[in-house]
């Protein structure tokens, strides 16, 4: 089937958005959207034909709650995410992005879910997220409401992001606007047609800024709210994006993150994401990860009591995947106590409805065809949405194939690792007794490596971030660096490239930070006799011999 030629999927189940239809329905699409939902007569001379038998048909989902990295939505459309809601970008994130979404909704390069934006978020001086995002333009007071708004929508903004968060939910101080400044930002956000949604962390967080007039919370509270507390809420009209999926930013007790403990998923995912996520295995956690009890407590109390809650992931934190970790949402939801049909409603019209996608978001006549359709009823399991057999963005079938291994799949996952290395440097000074990674060198100043603290200790990285050993000591990993951080470079390796299971023996012939130069030992293999370069990213390497 080509790119824009009309088609008809038969037979097939059909979840409306709302609902879904009984009996197997036909849907036509032609020209990028929906042209008819009915019976066999729909379908046209000259259609392709796509067979839904015993499978299910939804609109593209929608995550109502991202950041922008570049390619994020290409990655995001491979998982049948058709639409991603930016909750605080910068604008040489979003413009590139934006740019790409425009060119593959005229049919160019590689089909990409659409994309909306709050551009910056505004906040005080020092307040969150600068760790990550500064240098930016900060809000310090009801007097630069009107200018900060105006300069978001002159970015694109689609609405706005407010950030009121002192950092008490995770004992910390740090600056917040104020009730006073929230009202103003509210105003002007609404007086240029902008839905407003307020970053908030503790239940009395979302009682003051639901009363400050926001449209919804991009967080649902993470420490328990009371019955008066979600009555509060409640009575505003504010909705809400729950954002459970950031307790998947934790691994199980087999030491594993639960995305990766999805087969469907975890098979999908490109394999350079799939080691992003064995690595943030390893970082520094505290002892006693959060149980998210309190998070989808909340959840389900707000949904009964009457508030729409959308499904959003918050994605990149840690553990959290582009267009993966929404499904990951979904089963989130369900756990919590939600229907599975209500999960659904949660990730397609629902979001569309409030921030005025009147387009998507729904099976019907004139709709965009953003359009899902998976193995099994995920009305019955939600974790059917997993099993996906085909995606469509206006229409344009996604190639999962060309994701994996492409320029700008290195190009985010770069940008992802300078912004937790930002990220950390700023914690670092803050705090300097945190455990934060440690440069090794010898009296003469060459360095030898680094120490990078775990869960379970500390591991001793090479100079070309290889891991030595394994998680120690602090001293006897500093220890293990001044013995072998530099003879380590003419020992044998064990490598396992991207598209190969199998480790080979090898000998470093040039080694960096990023990328290493390196030769078979097995002179069978057909190499250039100077050896072959390969990006850290695309390669495993250990100095023990491997057991699998």
């Amino acid at each position: 089937m080509s790119a824009h030629e009309p088609f008809t999927i038969s037979d097939v189940r059909v979840f409306t958005g709302s609902g879904r239809v009984p009996a197997s329905a036909h849907v036509r699409v032609e020209d990028g959207h929906i042209a008819a939902v009915g019976e066999a007569t729909v379908r046209r001379p000259g259609d392709a034909l796509v067979d839904g038998q015993g499978m299910t048909l939804l609109p593209g989902l929608i995550d109502a709650h991202v950041h922008l990295v570049p390619g994020c939505t290409q990655l995001a459309a491979t998982f049948g995410v058709t639409t991603v809601l930016d909750m605080f970008s910068k604008p040489e994130v979003i413009d590139p992005e934006r740019a790409a979404v425009a060119a593959s909704a005229r049919g160019e390069g590689p089909v990409r879910a659409d994309l909306r934006t709050s551009s910056i978020g505004a906040t005080a001086p020092g307040g969150h997220p600068t760790m990550a995002y500064s240098p930016l333009p900060y809000v310090t007071g009801p007097q630069d409401t009107g200018r900060f708004v105006h300069d978001r929508v002159a970015e694109g903004a689609t609405h706005l992001k407010l950030i009121y968060d002192d950092g008490s939910g995770t004992m910390l101080n740090i600056p917040s606007l104020d009730v006073p400044t929230i009202e103003a930002l509210v105003a002007s956000a609404h007086s240029h047609g902008l839905t407003v949604a307020a970053h908030v962390s503790t239940a009395s967080g979302a009682v003051t800024v639901a009363r400050c007039g926001v449209d919804l919370l991009a967080h649902a509270p993470f420490d328990r709210m009371s019955d008066t507390q979600v009555s509060e809420v409640a009575e505003t009209g504010v909705a809400v994006i729950a954002t459970l999926s950031i307790l998947d930013g934790f691994p199980g007790p087999d030491g594993v993150m639960p995305l990766l403990s999805q087969p469907p998923l975890a098979q999908r995912l490109p394999p350079r994401w799939r080691r992003v996520l064995q690595r943030q295995a390893t970082r520094w956690m505290p002892p006693e990860p959060p149980d998210g009890a309190a998070h989808g407590y909340n959840t389900l109390a707000l949904h009964e009591a009457g508030v729409r809650v959308l499904a959003g992931t918050d994605v990149p934190n840690p553990g959290l995947v582009f267009g993966a970790s929404l499904h990951r949402e979904l089963q989130h939801l369900v756990r919590a106590g939600f229907t599975p049909t209500d999960a659904l409603v949660a990730a397609t019209s629902l979001p569309a409805q409030i921030f005025g996608l009147v387009d998507r978001g729904v099976i019907q006549a004139g709709a965009r065809a953003d359009l899902l359709l998976v193995q099994g009823d995920p009305t019955a399991d939600i974790t059917a949405t997993q099993d996906l057999t085909s995606v469509w963005v206006l229409g344009r079938p996604v190639d999962g194939d060309a994701y994996p291994g492409s320029a700008v799949e290195r190009e985010g996952i770069v940008w992802q690792k300078q912004s937790t290395a930002k990220i950390v440097k700023a914690i670092e000074d803050l705090w300097p007794d945190f455990p934060t990674p440690q440069d090794v060198a010898r009296e003469d100043g060459e360095l030898l490596g680094r120490l990078v603290p775990t869960t379970g200790g500390w591991q001793a990285m090479t100079t070309f971030n290889a891991p030595l050993g394994t998680v120690t000591t602090h001293d006897a990993a500093i220890a293990l660096l001044h013995a072998r951080g530099l003879t380590c470079l003419v020992e044998p390796w064990w490598v396992r490239t991207l598209d190969d299971s199998a480790w080979r023996e090898a000998e470093l012939v040039e080694v960096g930070p990023d990328r290493i130069r390196l030769r078979w030992m097995d002179r069978m293999i057909d190499q250039p006799p100077s050896g072959q370069w390969f990006d850290l990213d695309d390669i495993d390497l250990t100095n023990e011999v491997p057991t699998s």
